[in-house]
C-alpha cells in the first residue's frame, strides 16, 4: 500500500488538491501499523503533518508531502529487507519480482487497492504448485456393468441375487420307414417339437480381499420344464399328442477366484485371469429313461429332467477391459474343461439292463466381446456377442471301448443388449436380452439381477 500512497502524493503535483485531506489519515495509519510491527527495532522518526488548511501555501504543503513520501519509501526498504532476511530461502522472491504490499501497511477496515489481487497472483505464482488434473471416477452404471462383465475390485463385499429365464423351441423332422425306387418314400412322416423352459434363480456372493484378489461363489437353483408333440396320434396325420415333464432342483455350484494381472494404463487394458472350479451338485443328465406315450408310438419323453451337468470341471480364461472415453471397451477368452467320471446306467431304454461306464464331455471354448456407455451417472448401456464351440462328447463301456456321441458337438452365438440402473446407492439393477444367433443356442434369453454392495 505504501508505493500505492506514493504515487497518489506524486500526483498532487497536476493540481488534484482533492486528494491532500484524505492523504493524512492514511499516512497515519502506514505509520502506526508500521510502529507497532517492529517496535523493537530503531527506526528514523516521521514526523505527521498537522491537517492541511484550505488558505495555506500549496507549494510548501508539496514539498512537505513529498519528504514524507521520501522518508516512508525508505522506511519500506528497511522493512523489506528485514523481511527477505528472515524468510527461509525457498520462499525469498527471485531477483526482479514484484514485491507484495506488507500486510501491516493496510489500515483495518479499509478496502485493498487495485490490483493487490494481481500482484498477490504474481508473488505466489513462482512457488505454488500447478493444480493436479483428477480424473473423473467410473459412474454407478460403469461399476456395476463391470461388476458383471469384468471384475470390480473396489468393493469389499457385494451379494447378489438373479434370475434367469431362457426359451428354446425346436422342431424336428421324424422318418419311420425305406426309400423305394430313390424317390417313393414308404412310411410314417412325422414332425416332432420340443419347447423348453428353463427358469434360474442365482445367488452369487464376493469378496475382494486385496485390490488384485477377489473370491466368488454362485449357488443356482434350476427349474426346468419341456413339452414334447408329435403326430401321428390313433395313426392320424392330423392328430398330435404331447406330454410336459418339469423338475426342480439345485444346479451345479460355481467356486471363482479372479486375480489383477495388469491394472489399466493409457497404452493398456486392464487384464484379469479368472478361474472356477464347477461342482456336480445337481441332477446329472445320465440314465434317464425316455418313455413312450401309449396314443402315440411317435411320442418319446424323458421320464424327468436334469439340473446339471454331472461332472466336475474347471474353467480358466483373461477377461480385458479399456477405457476408451465415452465408451469401455471389454473382452474375454475362456476354456472349459471337465474331468471324467463313471455312472451306473448311460442307456435311455427302461427295459433294458443297465449299462455302465464312463463319460466325458467335450471341452468348450469361448469367447466375447462387447462395449459399453455411460448414459448417466446411474444408467450404462452394453452391448455384446458371445461365441462358444464344444466338442465331442466321449462314453467309455466295458468291452466297447470309446465312442463319440454323434451330434454332441455344438456351436453357440449369442447377441446380447443390456442396461444396468442403480437404484440406491447399494442396490443396482442389470437387465440383459439375449438373442442365439445359431441353431443349437436358445431362441432367447432374459436376466434380471440385483447386485448389493455391503
Amino acid at each position: 500500500m505504501l508505493p500505492r500512497l506514493a504515487f497518489v502524493l506524486v500526483n498532487r503535483e497536476s493540481g488534484m488538491s482533492t486528494g491532500k485531506l484524505i492523504a493524512t489519515p492514511w499516512i497515519v495509519a502506514a505509520l502506526l501499523a508500521s510502529e507497532a510491527a517492529f517496535a523493537q527495532s530503531p527506526s528514523p522518526q516521521v514526523k505527521t503533518p498537522a491537517v492541511l488548511q484550505p488558505g495555506s501555501d500549496m507549494r510548501a504543503e508539496l514539498e512537505e508531502l513529498k519528504r514524507i513520501n521520501r522518508q516512508l519509501m525508505r522506511r519500506v526498504q528497511v522493512l523489506e529487507n528485514r523481511v527477505g532476511a528472515a524468510a527461509p530461502p525457498a520462499s525469498r522472491p527471485a531477483a526482479g519480482a514484484t514485491q507484495g504490499v506488507p500486510k501491516a501497511a493496510v489500515p483495518s477496515g479499509s478496502p485493498a487497492p487495485a490490483g493487490a489481487s494481481a500482484q498477490a497472483a504474481v508473488a505466489s505464482a513462482g512457488t505454488a504448485e500447478p493444480p493436479t488434473r483428477k480424473s473423473p471416477g467410473a459412474s454407478r452404471g460403469v461399476e456395476d456393468l463391470l461388476l458383471e462383465e469384468h471384475t470390480f475390485f473396489d468393493q469389499k463385499f457385494s451379494a447378489e441375487v438373479g434370475f434367469e429365464l431362457a426359451h428354446f423351441d425346436r422342431s424336428q423332422l421324424v422318418l419311420n420307414g425305406f426309400l423305394a425306387l430313390d424317390a417313393i418314400f414308404l412310411g410314417d412322416i412325422g414332425i416332432d417339437e420340443i419347447d423348453s423352459d428353463i427358469f434360474t434363480t442365482n445367488f452369487t456372493g464376493r469378496w475382494t480381499v486385496t485390490d488384485r484378489l477377489q473370491l466368488s461363489m454362485n449357488l443356482p437353483f434350476v427349474y426346468r420344464e419341456t413339452t414334447t408333440r408329435s403326430g401321428g396320434q390313433e395313426l392320424s396325420s392330423i392328430l398330435k399328442s404331447e406330454k410336459t415333464v418339469d423338475d426342480s432342483d439345485i444346479g451345479d455350484i460355481t467356486f471363482g477366484v479372479s486375480y489383477r494381472v495388469f491394472p489399466e494404463t493409457p497404452t493398456r487394458p486392464d487384464i484379469v485371469w479368472n478361474t472356477s472350479v464347477i461342482a456336480p451338485t445337481g441332477k446329472d443328465p445320465y440314465g434317464i429313461d425316455f418313455l413312450e406315450d401309449p396314443l402315440n408310438t411317435n411320442l418319446e419323453y424323458p421320464e424327468k429332467l436334469p439340473t446339471g451337468g454331472g461332472l466336475w470341471g474347471v474353467q480358466t480364461g483373461l477377461s480385458f477391459l479399456k477405457t476408451v472415453d465415452p465408451a469401455i471397451l471389454f473382452a474375454s477368452v475362456s476354456v472349459r474343461h471337465y474331468l471324467e467320471d463313471g455312472f451306473d446306467d448311460l442307456g435311455s431304454n427302461p427295459e433294458a439292463l443297465p449299462s455302465p461306464g464312463d463319460v466325458q464331455l467335450g471341452d468348450q471354448y469361448q469367447f466375447s466381446l462387447g462395449i459399453a456407455f455411460a448414459l448417466n451417472e446411474r444408467t450404462s448401456f452394453s452391448t455384446a456377442f458371445t461365441q462358444r464351440f464344444i466338442s465331442e462328447t466321449e462314453i467309455s463301456r466295458d468291452g466297447l471301448g470309446t465312442e463319440s456321441v454323434v451330434g454332441s458337438d455344438t456351436t453357440t452365438g449369442t447377441f446380447d443388449i443390456g442396461v444396468t440402473y442403480a437404484l440406491t446407492d447399494r442396490l443396482s439393477a442389470v437387465t440383459n436380452l439375449g438373442m442365439g444367433l445359431t441353431n443349437d443356442a436358445s431362441d432367447y434369453t432374459f436376466a434380471v439381477k440385483f447386485p448389493y454392495r455391503f
